[in-house]
């Protein structure tokens, strides 16, 4: 347990952005479950049975996308601030450390760190829930359920429900991280410590190629259980019935890329760095030391482009698809087009606040970790030769690469599910409406850039101010 502590000692900020992470996921997934089972105790109340039953079918997506959401932040995340300290696990390794003892370690860590998390959600949780009910339901098409009194024993059973969840994926992510790490030789595992390796552990590895082959495999489940139907002949039911599976088969196939994504992460995103910088050439110094310092970052660490990556693709692939369906109705008949509501961008945003907060806080948590490499970077940069102004610039551009990373990456993502449902409408109804609404996307592209861009400033803003021959010291423990 000393060593523990010790290790929290030695770096607060990276064990700090993951306790941050850990307490948001916990209070959110423990709130969305106190709202879900408050609303299963309104059911017996005869005037809300309804409206409670309608609440809890629609919690379902906001619930299961934030949890698949989490799994992929946490992942990103804590893999990122256990390589962050490959130096120390080497070192203990070299000092007799078994790969056992050195995931015992890790994993203590984490529990401890999920323990802390559990402790602030356990007193914001219940509070957060009762606070946003009244939104939740008014957007959930339940609008008028009130928040119910249930005993205390019922809230905590809730409460730890979403608790064991986010402790479970937290100890998934350490694990999937530091078996590869515990089971290189001690020697090899210090000379590397500085370079992490250009592929992922072959468990993550296998599981991303068998992601993606189940992702392509429910495009196909989609298409296939589509059926040919008459635009003329639709009734309401003929339509659920059709649309179902085209949504189903499009949704499950998009979480899934978003899963190899997660676990192919690095390689993908140092090649997809370098690809889209490469075609972009820039002449000035600043922008080629910022795309081999990105390109660098990204091989070593996908903690920051990750979570930010996966927050696009479920904004985009949900808006792209209720303007896709927003189209595809009004080609209905006219007495059957007033019977659909597709849902709007903020209804959209509604559904999907709990898994974009889980995002924010895995972008937030990322760029803290994050700021040891940056720092170190611009120090050694500095050494080179390079005044303050190119500092600056360097550490903006940084930022601004790793928003357009991940929105290239969550656009390929979003128009490929996306355009899977129009080939499913082509197929059943005879008819295409893509819609893209790249107005909107451009706007969120131009606000990110900016937001990212200052992001990565003031996160070495400080360290810019120091000498740099003392940061490097600082780092490298002499």
């Amino acid at each position: 347990m000393r060593g523990v502590i010790r290790e929290f000692r030695e770096a607060p900020a990276v064990w700090g952005a993951v306790l941050f992470l850990l307490a948001v996921v916990q209070t959110t997934m423990s709130a969305m479950t106190i709202m879900t089972a408050n609303a299963a105790w309104a059911q017996a109340v005869p005037a809300l049975r309804e409206r409670a039953a309608i609440f809890r079918s629609e919690m379902a997506l906001p619930l299961v996308t934030t949890v698949i959401v989490a799994v992929l932040v946490v992942l990103s995340v804590v893999s990122a601030a256990i390589q962050q300290r490959r130096r120390s696990l080497a070192l203990l390794a070299l000092h007799g450390a078994t790969p056992w003892q050195l995931t015992w370690r890790i994993c203590t860590q984490v529990l401890c760190l999920s323990a802390l998390a559990a402790a602030v959600s356990l007193i914001v949780s219940p509070l957060l829930a009762r606070v946003l009910y009244p939104t939740a339901t008014s957007q959930l098409e339940s609008a008028g359920l009130v928040f119910q009194a249930v005993p205390i024993s019922g809230t905590l059973a809730s409460w730890a429900l979403g608790a064991i969840l986010a402790v479970s994926v937290a100890l998934v992510a350490a694990l999937l991280t530091v078996r590869p790490i515990g089971r290189i030789p001690p020697v090899e595992a210090l000379r590397s410590a500085s370079t992490p390796p250009r592929t992922v552990g072959r468990v993550r590895g296998v599981l991303a190629v068998l992601s993606v082959l189940a992702a392509l495999a429910a495009f196909a489940v989609g298409l296939a259980t589509t059926r040919p139907t008459s635009m003329s002949a639709m009734t309401a039911r003929l339509t659920f019935s059709t649309m179902t599976p085209m949504f189903a088969g499009c949704t499950v196939g998009m979480l899934l890329l978003v899963v190899a994504l997660c676990l192919a992460g690095p390689p993908t995103l140092a090649r997809t760095v370098t690809l889209w910088t490469g075609l972009v050439r820039l002449p000035a110094a600043s922008w080629q030391v910022a795309r081999g310092q990105a390109a660098a970052r990204a091989r070593a660490s996908s903690s920051t482009v990750i979570p930010l990556t996966a927050g696009l693709i479920l904004l985009m692939f949900f808006r792209d698809l209720s303007l896709i369906i927003d189209a595809w109705s009004r080609l209905l008949p006219a007495g059957l087009r007033g019977q659909f509501e597709v849902p709007g961008f903020a209804r959209t945003l509604a559904l999907l606040a709990p898994a974009m907060l889980v995002v924010l806080a895995g972008v937030c948590a990322g760029y803290l970790i994050a700021a040891r490499g940056r720092v170190l970077d611009l120090a050694l940069v500095s050494v080179g030769g390079a005044d303050r102004g190119q500092l600056n610039r360097i550490a903006a551009l940084d930022g601004l690469m790793t928003v357009v990373t991940a929105l290239l990456l969550a656009l390929a993502t979003s128009t490929v599910a996306a355009g899977m449902f129009v080939l499913a409408e082509l197929r059943s109804f005879g008819v295409a409406t893509p819609v893209v609404p790249w107005p909107e996307w451009l706007l969120v592209a131009i606000a990110l850039a900016g937001l990212g861009m200052l992001a990565s400033w003031l996160t070495v803003r400080g360290s810019l101010q120091a000498s740099p021959a003392a940061t490097i010291a600082r780092f490298t423990g002499e």
